[in-house]
């Protein structure tokens, strides 16, 4: 009888050790630049959707090439290096953008998403992306929050500003209203914070409106140090800038994204693995197509 009641005492402690434990249920898919498939608890977000492929995978101003301001930059064919993974467009539940720039939402998502899709996006941009023929949107703009249910909790998105340039002469030109996203997934007894930054360089103004957010989990940015041979200069994170932002917002862990899949990208993510070794935080260096499970 003793055996039995301490075999019992066992099973009731699992139980109660279970119904207590309720993991977020968290699916990351990189796609390519700077689309990741977020799927929390069955409720899928995609990020900045980009869908062309090949030699000319999108279409746009090129910030690369040395150009007269007053004029502006040519229009140029930018390539995609490796295939696009396959993206169901009929699951998703909401596309998360960033700004409206054409490497951010491509000429071939324009087309192919159904013109009734959600869109989280800076109100500022509704004019543009309803041009596009969309007709869903819901516009956010730096310090607002939104809060969606989940199966089991709910995901709260706050729209964090964006400097695409540490320039602020710049913002003329590159447009001021792009936004970084907080999200907060949370459930009866766990949270879970990620900030996915957009395109932004880490100005005092986006460190100091994230830190206040809260501890962050994972740090998803915005690499590629594109610019940095053209008049704008660097308008996206390099490595060295990542470090910094990861080191003052004290991330437990880093997912860069917006690296290596088109020839719009100037800098490798090797220089990202390399500093990353001296680091507190972990780095996830996921290559296009594959999953990360949290």
């Amino acid at each position: 009888m003793k055996i039995l009641s301490l075999i019992m005492a066992m099973l009731m402690t699992l139980h109660t050790q279970s119904a207590f434990s309720d993991p977020i249920d968290l699916k990351m898919q990189w796609i390519g630049g700077p689309s990741l498939l977020l799927d929390f608890n069955g409720f899928a977000i995609l990020t900045d959707p980009m869908l062309g492929e090949g030699i000319n995978a999108f279409t746009m101003a090129n910030p690369n090439e040395m150009f007269d301001l007053n004029k502006g930059p040519n229009i140029t064919n930018f390539q995609r290096f490796d295939p696009l993974p396959h993206v169901s467009l009929d699951n998703i539940d909401m596309v998360l953008i960033s700004h409206a720039h054409e490497d951010h939402f491509d000429q071939k998502a324009q087309a192919a998403l159904s013109k009734k899709q959600l869109i989280l996006l800076p109100a500022a941009d509704i004019k543009k992306v309803s041009g596009y023929g969309f007709t869903n949107f819901s516009g956010i703009t730096a310090g607002e929050s939104k809060t969606y249910p989940l199966t089991e909790g709910t995901l709260k998105i706050t729209a964090v500003p964006a400097d695409h340039s540490a320039n602020p002469a710049l913002e003329s030109l590159l447009g001021k209203h792009g936004l970084g996203y907080f999200m907060t997934v949370t459930n009866k007894e766990n949270t879970l914070n990620l900030y996915w930054t957009g395109d932004t360089m880490p100005t005092q103004k986006v460190l100091s409106a994230v830190k206040k957010l809260g501890v962050i989990d994972i740090l998803i940015p915005n690499m590629g140090r594109v610019g940095t041979t053209g008049p704008l200069g660097q308008i996206s994170m390099g490595a060295k800038d990542v470090v910094h932002m990861a080191n003052y917002l004290k991330v437990k862990s880093v997912m860069p994204i917006h690296h290596s899949t088109y020839s719009l990208y100037l800098e490798p993510i090797d220089q990202l693995v390399k500093l990353a070794k001296d680091q507190k935080w972990t780095l996830d260096a996921i290559t296009v197509g594959s999953v990360l499970y949290r």
